[in-house]
């Protein structure tokens, strides 16, 4: 075996190995109390690359989440002035009925017909002070333009693709049209909206005409309340399906990015345990040049 003073070779390779095993035990140490596999670019580019584009689409599933369920909440305000619309447009109704009876005199008409009007302008009312967040949902403001009479007009085509003076509904992580958002139009309600403006029960004539305008305003009221239930029931799906496109991303997310604790705390001792070896061989690789000494002697 050859002996040098000059330069301690062993010495040198112990101090490189007792730097890569100080490298490895400071990545598990931040690995650990961190609980993230990756607190640094250069830990893994590349995953860091695929769990950031996860964390983009996370967050966008989470405001879609609240979106949604705010739309909910939107809805759930329009379907609530209309429940109380509905329970005037039955009352004003059965006025109507009860003033088409001959037995009835003048002075009995008018006097059903004071309620029938205050009830006309309640619904006016409603319908124009109904409100969520600012909005005025069924004065009118976000009807769209659907051809009166016509099937589409009934509220088939409430939610749709194109800005028609409608309600931006903004459900999905990205910005794709039908798929991410649409616009919801919701029908007016108010007395004129429904056809009933004029009516009134001052005589039999009148009476029997708005029992006929009240079954149609009533008609439009349910296909309305009916368009709100079934979109409605619409974003329930969304939040559902959003919610679990959340656990899958999540999961994926955290296998990138995550720390194992067991593997790491396995790494963890195992550097440990080489830097106390480490540290031994470097003392005894410090210690051989003394032994030319004994040689020099």
């Amino acid at each position: 075996m050859s002996m040098r003073i000059n330069h301690n070779v062993l010495a040198l390779t112990a101090q490189r190995n007792l730097w890569v095993t100080q490298n490895s035990m400071d990545t598990s140490i931040q690995r650990l109390s961190s609980g993230m596999r990756i607190n640094y670019a250069w830990d893994d580019p590349t995953g860091l690359g695929i769990s950031e584009r996860f964390r983009a689409q996370l967050s966008g599933m989470v405001e879609a989440e609240r979106n949604a369920n705010y739309n909910v909440n939107l809805l759930a305000t329009a379907e609530g002035a209309l429940s109380v619309i509905d329970e005037k447009l039955i009352r004003m109704r059965a006025i109507a009925i009860q003033a088409s009876n001959g037995a009835l005199t003048s002075t009995d008409r008018m006097v059903a017909n004071v309620e029938f009007q205050q009830l006309k302008s309640e619904v006016t009312r409603i319908a124009q002070v109904t409100n969520y967040n600012g909005l005025n949902l069924i004065d009118g403001s976000y009807s769209g333009t659907s051809a009166s009479g016509t099937c589409l007009a009934l509220g088939y085509n409430n939610a749709s693709t194109t800005n028609d003076n409608g309600i931006k509904f903004h459900i999905g992580q990205n910005n794709t049209v039908g798929e991410d958002y649409y616009y919801v139009n919701l029908g007016s309600m108010t007395s004129s909206a429904l056809g009933i403006d004029s009516s009134d029960v001052c005589t039999t004539a009148s009476a029997q005409a708005a029992i006929d305008s009240i079954d149609e305003a009533i008609n439009s009221k349910d296909i309305e309340r009916t368009f709100i239930g079934s979109m409605v029931e619409r974003l329930q799906n969304t939040i559902l399906n959003l919610q679990i496109s959340q656990e899958t991303a999540t999961a994926s997310e955290s296998t990138i990015r995550d720390t194992d604790m067991a593997e790491e705390m396995m790494n963890f001792t195992r550097a440990q345990i080489l830097m106390q070896t480490g540290i031994s061989m470097m003392s005894q690789a410090n210690m051989l040049p003394s032994t030319v000494a004994g040689v020099l002697g």
